[in-house]
């Protein structure tokens, strides 16, 4: 018999996984907008699943497996179909349709067998090795959403070369070792009586801001990861 703490984090889960489902459905069927929010809505279901589960004290290791499934459906999976139906539109770059899309699912998966294998169910949210997953969704997804704005306004944006490279790069920096701060620390010059605020406001401007928002945070901590290594150096150059 399951406990009750444990169902509604578990059914947020499961609707993170069904949103991915969407999202890749609406990717076989060319329809990139639905497919783009349904990612986006599959990470809302993500960040809330892990506020639930820290609410009702209901972490459990059947939890973290769910949740690490889903991730991979929604933004693994998801986000790589979302890719192949992308660059697919483009005959010229047929040969780099598949290894592209890919290569981001299979870091992604590899992302969260690593996450899974380090870490333990529990409250304490700790630094990442790698970038999180939701975050390689949202740079891809970010960057379709603001090409998509620019259209509106006359401007042509899109570059399939720039998206493969974003979805490269987004790749490796899941696999790699290079360590990511939380969200809460990347963010935390803005202070945490006007943090509600800032949400509302990024929800509000979406369009734009999730492009800004995930791509400051992959650049902020890069440059933090550079400022350390510079600082090793520097300190084992006196150690000689």
């Amino acid at each position: 018999m399951v406990e009750k703490k444990y169902i509604a984090p578990n059914a947020i889960t499961a609707a993170n996984m069904l949103l991915g489902y969407l999202s890749i459905i609406s990717s076989i069927k060319g329809n990139i907008h639905y497919a783009i929010w349904f990612i986006f809505l599959a990470m809302v279901c993500d960040g809330l699943d892990g506020k639930t589960a820290r609410k009702f004290d209901a972490f459990s290791e059947f939890g973290k497996e769910f949740d690490s499934f889903s991730d991979a459906v929604s933004f693994g999976i998801a986000p790589s179909i979302l890719v192949y139906t992308k660059l697919s539109e483009d005959p010229k770059f047929a040969p780099f349709v598949i290894p592209v899309a890919f290569i981001y699912a299979l870091c992604g998966v590899m992302r969260l067998v690593k996450f899974n294998v380090v870490t333990t169910a529990s409250d304490e949210k700790d630094d990442f090795s790698g970038m999180p997953i939701p975050n390689g969704a949202a740079t891809i997804i970010s960057y379709l959403l603001i090409c998509i704005q620019a259209e509106k306004f006359g401007y042509n944006l899109f570059s399939i070369e720039i998206f493969m490279g974003i979805t490269v790069i987004s790749a490796a920096l899941m696999v790699s070792t290079i360590p990511f701060l939380t969200p809460d620390k990347v963010f935390n010059f803005v202070p945490k009586k006007f943090m509600t605020i800032f949400i509302i406001l990024i929800f509000l401007t979406l369009k734009y801001s999730m492009f800004l928002v995930s791509f400051y945070y992959i650049i902020y901590n890069l440059l933090q990861y550079h400022s350390y290594r510079k600082e090793m150096k520097f300190t084992s150059s006196f150690d000689d």
